[in-house]
């Protein structure tokens, strides 16, 4: 079981350099694998910080006990039982998921949904396998363009507004990250309003031209993303642009696990 366990890491590694001896099936184990690391290191988050609320009835054991069952599932994937990993790890994700309720972060859904495709689809079988990866890359293309179509429908990315209220009202990394495209006079102006949007307070409108050009290019980016990553000649450059992106939007929330 160890020498498979070290087959499977270096599976993981070649994939991750990129090599040219991994086949489809080698991916996906490793993706399966990588988002079940990402649930369990999610997992003993809530155990290091437990979410505090009065709705929240789901008892401290048992984020133990989930956080446990999926980081041994984790380690299951890279046996030659992988593939009941995320089969017995669903339950248990399922389980936080009702547990967290109203405060579970939409990219947890995500991992949810991913691990689920895993569970159903065997990257073993060469069918299944295609299936598999289209079905990943289809939900890729889908939340990306969906996330800036949400914005662009909302209205509240043209003029700044949300970042405005987020950098006044939010906090601290929200102000630290984007507050110095700010002036000192404007970012008071900001803290006037309140943090209910009323008639007699004014619009959470900003002058700053950079901060104003950074807030339309977050939802524009998240719709030409998608679509550049299904043109072959852009893939390549789209998707490392993605990641980077992606990590660079998480620079004032500070989700780490997104």
């Amino acid at each position: 079981m160890i020498d498979l366990a070290k087959r499977r890491l270096s599976q993981l590694c070649e994939l991750l350099a990129e090599s040219p001896n991994t086949s489809l099936s080698d991916n996906l184990r490793a993706f399966r694998f990588l988002v079940l690391v990402h649930a369990s290191v999610q997992s003993w988050g809530y155990v290091a910080r437990p979410l505090r609320s009065l709705h929240l009835a789901f008892p401290q054991t048992g984020i133990w006990i989930v956080s446990v069952t999926i980081t041994a599932c984790s380690v299951l994937a890279l046996t030659r039982y992988s593939r009941w990993a995320p089969v017995i790890a669903l339950p248990a994700l399922f389980a936080r998921l009702c547990w967290s309720g109203l405060w579970t972060p939409n990219h947890t859904y995500l991992a949810f949904f991913c691990v689920t495709l895993t569970a159903v689809l065997d990257p073993e079988r060469e069918d299944e396998g295609v299936l598999l990866q289209q079905s990943l890359r289809w939900m890729t293309f889908v939340v990306f363009f969906y996330t800036g179509l949400q914005k662009l429908l909302h209205g509240y990315w043209f003029r700044g507004e949300f970042l405005a209220w987020m950098v006044s009202h939010g906090t601290d990394t929200w102000r630290s990250t984007f507050g110095w495209l700010l002036s000192a006079e404007e970012l008071a102006r900001m803290k006037t309003l309140g943090q209910t949007m009323r008639p007699d307070t004014g619009p959470y409108r900003i002058e700053s031209v950079p901060f104003v050009l950074l807030s339309n290019f977050t939802w524009i980016a998240e719709m030409v993303l998608p679509v550049l990553l299904l043109l072959r000649r852009t893939r390549v450059a789209s998707t490392i642009f993605a990641i980077a992106f992606v990590a660079m939007i998480q620079l004032a929330p500070r989700e780490s696990m997104f």
